[in-house]
């Protein structure tokens, strides 16, 4: 009897979370702000993606520097020890890497220890930006990796993909190492439009939670004008995702610093182009995160503080005042 009065009290608690969650979607006028804080710290020095990461400015050194970005942030990437007051998280997840990482018993796979990790952190997990990464793990050491069912976009899942994570998720509940029985699964995409125009990626829409797009100052994705993310066929990818009643994660850096490409504020001018093209600004649905890493001439762009707008933390202040408090006068 305790024990079905038991997992009666949890299969509530599990539906009075997201009954909660539905009724914020729509009760809220815009979508959410998220960062990815890195460096974080010393820790985060050894890095070398985009260029060495030693020496660059941390956020810990900014303790006390971001009262209002620590209140208003929504969510956050992989670091509960800064000052942000939220426990929200998100991360991303690569699929179809290694075989061994992806093995669907609850107590072997690493998305599971993921999540675990976290919830034991007291983290709180809003999102899960997951795809295939096969274009750079096959160049990284991983020669198993596979792609997704589509050349045009590999990053793209199988239906079974999700079908077995999703069955992983209900199973892991049951045996008690996570707290919840399925998580957000937002499907990242490589390519900003292709899985609005091509009919055979709709049975995954319908399985995934949403779409998340990275649109980087570098590479194939510069100038705007004409580059990757140009603003046509992101603001087409972005408007279908939300017709469809699905979220969307706007994943926006790495950003470049001090260049010859640079001038004042290119990180708002992109933005600004976008919403003036027509990219939703304030819809409950459509959510802005920061993925401002150490990367190129962007990698000693300092962190904060908050006052400095040419920082981290500035710009992410700015962009809490625009998508949650209907913005202000440009700069």
């Amino acid at each position: 009897m305790q024990t079905r009065t038991k997992a009666l009290l949890v299969m509530v608690f599990t539906l009075s979370t997201f009954t909660n969650a539905a009724e914020e979607i729509a009760d809220r006028q815009h979508g959410l702000v998220g960062l990815r804080p890195l460096s974080r710290d010393e820790r985060d020095h050894k890095a070398n993606h985009g260029g060495s990461w030693a020496g660059t400015p941390t956020y810990a050194d900014q303790t006390g520097n971001y009262p209002f970005v620590a209140e208003h942030l929504d969510t956050v990437k992989g670091w509960l020890e800064g000052d942000f007051k939220t426990k929200r998280m998100f991360f991303e997840h690569y699929w179809g890497i290694d075989p061994k990482f992806d093995d669907l018993d609850p107590k072997k796979n690493q998305l599971v220890k993921k999540i675990k990790n976290w919830e034991a952190k007291g983290g709180i997990i809003e999102h899960i930006l997951i795809c295939r990464e096969y274009d750079l793990a096959i160049h990284r050491g991983h020669p198993d990796a596979k792609p997704g069912p589509f050349k045009e976009d590999t990053r793209i899942l199988y239906e079974k993909d999700v079908d077995d994570i999703r069955a992983m998720f209900t199973e892991a509940h049951k045996q008690g190492i996570l707290k919840y029985d399925n998580y957000k699964l937002i499907q990242m995409v490589q390519e900003p439009s292709f899985f609005a125009t091509d009919k055979r990626f709709q049975p995954i829409m319908d399985k995934v939670d949403g779409i998340a797009y990275e649109c980087h100052q570098f590479n194939r994705h510069w100038p705007l004008e004409t580059g990757w993310s140009k603003p046509a066929p992101v603001i087409q990818g972005a408007k279908w995702t939300l017709a469809q009643d699905k979220e969307y994660i706007f994943y926006y850096g790495p950003i470049i610093w001090k260049s010859d490409r640079y001038h004042e504020f290119i990180e708002r001018d992109w933005l600004e182009t976008y919403w003036k093209a027509g990219l939703p600004k304030h819809h409950p649905q459509m959510h802005y995160y920061l993925n401002i890493f150490p990367h190129g001439s962007g990698r000693m762009r300092p962190v904060g503080p908050e006052s400095d707008p040419h920082s981290k933390l500035g710009f992410t202040k700015w962009l809490i005042e625009e998508i949650k408090m209907g913005g202000h006068p440009s700069h």
